[in-house]
């Protein structure tokens, strides 16, 4: 029996650490690329990977140790033997000798076999023993390291289901990775952001801003990195509820730079200047370049004829929007021509815009002209208005 301590050139008490090194010294020596057109190095190279193969391997390491040590046991045993032609006065010698000593002594051979494999089954059990020691040892180790991380996640939960979230997350981002047994643990972690966000989500709707902001925060903080758009128009929204104007602004200005909902963003800016910083003339600023960015749309995907085209179909609704606040605008400022302007492109593109109707009304209004603002009043109401038409329209 090849004896794989001596192809690795190591003592039978070779540590694990040494076997390894060993294989990889040798390795490089005899690798085949090293010698081409030299079967008897691969052969060795092949030689070399079997040993190595079998005593980095606990189990087959151990199989072996008990083959060899029960090969060494036996040799101990066997007395050493040469051969010599007997002459025939040895024959007879021999033959007087058997027959006057008796038979084969088979107690003595039974004790001897008993006694090696008495020793064999001893070093078998000793390392049978030692293997499910250790792996009894691993096995507790596993279960005390899994017992621990279980109750990491119990206390997160804990911390989550009193609403300190953020605790509860920094608790479960220490458990970085979750084994099969784990899969609650996991599922738990990866939906905490969602269900912050739906928690943020029922307090916006039921319009307690001051809570959604908290939850929307705490989702941005938690996740820097994600995008977030809708959440952070909630929250934007949330700040122009809360009496916040700058931070909205702060956030929908993000939105420009990353070119998300560029105009829809212009025209929610502009409402804020416009309703709670009471800037009417940056508010414009806002619309205008909303407008020549719109304008700018429209020819890249219609040509300069866009108007020909156009419809409510084709545009989202913050265009609608964009020209409903510029008639405003305008009007609020005096210009009451570019007012009637912005108000007829919308009842174009919107022919079902009562607001803009109203809008027009107001500015033919100011400008005098009553009969037609009356004409433009009819018109809101052919459109479902239920405001009160001025008198002079009656």
């Amino acid at each position: 029996m090849t004896n794989y301590y001596h192809v690795l050139g190591l003592s039978e008490n070779a540590s694990p650490a040494e076997i390894k090194a060993a294989f990889k010294r040798l390795a490089v020596k005899y690798h085949p690329d090293k010698h081409p057109g030299r079967p008897e190095m691969e052969e060795k190279f092949k030689e070399i990977n079997v040993a190595h193969q079998i005593l980095s391997d606990e189990y087959e390491k151990a199989r072996f140790d008990l083959k060899l040590k029960y090969q060494q046991f036996s040799q101990s045993q066997a007395r050493p033997y040469s051969y010599q032609p007997p002459s025939s006065t040895a024959w007879k010698n021999q033959a007087r000798r058997r027959y006057a000593s008796g038979r084969v002594d088979y107690r003595q051979n039974a004790i001897a076999t008993a006694y090696a494999f008495g020793i064999t089954f001893l070093i078998a059990l000793l390392v049978m023993t030692g293997v499910w020691i250790k792996q009894s040892y691993d096995d507790h180790q596993l279960e005390k390291r899994l017992a621990e991380r279980r109750s990491t996640y119990l206390e997160a939960k804990e911390f989550f289901e009193a609403g300190e979230y953020k605790k509860a997350f920094e608790i479960m981002t220490s458990l970085k990775f979750f084994r099969t047994e784990e899969r609650d643990m996991k599922i738990f972690k990866s939906t905490m952001l969602d269900q912050i966000v739906e928690k943020g989500d029922r307090a916006y709707h039921s319009e307690n801003y001051v809570k959604a902001i908290t939850l929307y925060e705490l989702v941005q903080e938690f996740a820097p990195d994600l995008p977030f758009y809708e959440l952070k128009q909630k929250l934007a929204e949330s700040y122009r509820q809360n009496d916040q104007p700058d931070m909205a602004i702060e956030i929908l200005e993000e939105f420009l730079v990353s070119e998300y909902e560029t105009i829809g963003s212009l025209v929610k800016i502009a409402e804020i200047e416009r309703d709670e910083k009471n800037d009417l003339n940056e508010a414009l600023d806002r619309l205008i370049i909303a407008h020549r960015l719109a304008i700018k749309r429209y020819k890249r995907f219609y040509g300069d004829g866009y108007a020909l085209v156009i419809n409510e179909k084709y545009l989202p609704k913050s265009h609608f929007y964009l020209y409903t606040n510029l008639a405003d605008m305008y009007f609020r400022l005096e210009d009451y021509e570019m007012a009637i302007k912005a108000a007829d492109w919308n009842k174009y593109v919107w022919p079902d815009s009562a607001i803009s109707y109203v809008t027009s009304a107001q500015a033919y209004e100011a400008m005098g002209n009553r009969t037609q603002a009356c004409i433009e009043i009819s018109g809101a109401r052919d459109r479902n208005w239920q405001g009160t038409s001025p008198t002079y329209c009656r």
